[in-house]
């Protein structure tokens, strides 16, 4: 989230008084240990969004994600499929060659690369559109952004395409209060809290279906 530094450390103290079961998560992931949340297994979203989530997997279920990495394992480990749109052509290498390791074979993983810095057509990009013509259960809206923002572009299109009853993940959601204000979801909760490889407080949108 937006602050100074010393309003960021406020924040994550403030945080973990009134969330003391993140502060072994917190030490481990982001003081002692150097893993990435790929390394981890974990979302790169708040601790409470990884935890909502791993209670609310079920393993017939099917994922679709804007942005590949430690989510696209911990999805992996808990439903049928997984459906993964990544930009990066390097960091496409990287989690393909960790599902390798790992013994993962449930994830399609798709490159499509764009230039965020440039978003220009952004509406008609291979990228936006890499989502397959099915329904899923869960859809996450995440990946690479530059200093224009996509993902609401990303949201208004996964919206046809989550089943009911499934839902819409959004990190970094503090940035979007426009989704906020304009979704077709039954109802929309937002979990913040600190998270793994995350120097401050942030927050992870979850829209019902």
């Amino acid at each position: 989230m937006q602050g100074t530094i010393p309003q960021k450390i406020g924040r994550v103290v403030a945080d973990l008084c009134l969330h003391p079961q993140y502060v072994p998560r917190t030490l481990a992931h982001n003081v002692l240990g150097q893993k990435t949340p790929a390394d981890l297994e974990l979302p790169w979203f708040s601790y409470a969004a990884i935890d909502f989530l791993d209670k609310f997997l079920q393993p017939h279920m099917s994922v679709c994600e804007y942005g590949s990495g430690g989510s696209t394992l911990f999805f992996a480990r808990r439903v049928k499929s997984v459906y993964s749109i990544e930009d990066n052509r390097d960091w496409f290498h990287r989690v393909s060659e960790l599902l390798l390791a790992k013994n993962i074979g449930n994830v399609t993983l798709k490159l499509c690369p764009f230039d965020f810095k440039n978003p220009v057509g952004f509406e008609k990009s291979d990228y936006l559109h890499a989502l397959p013509d099915r329904q899923f259960d869960v859809i996450v809206v995440d990946g690479s952004e530059e200093w224009t923002r996509v993902r609401p572009i990303c949201f208004e299109l996964a919206q046809t395409h989550v089943k009911k009853g499934g839902i819409i993940v959004v990190d970094d959601s503090w940035r979007y209060p426009e989704i906020r204000e304009n979704n077709a979801a039954q109802r929309w909760q937002t979990f913040s809290s600190v998270g793994p490889g995350r120097p401050g407080v942030t927050s992870t949108d979850i829209y019902f279906y």
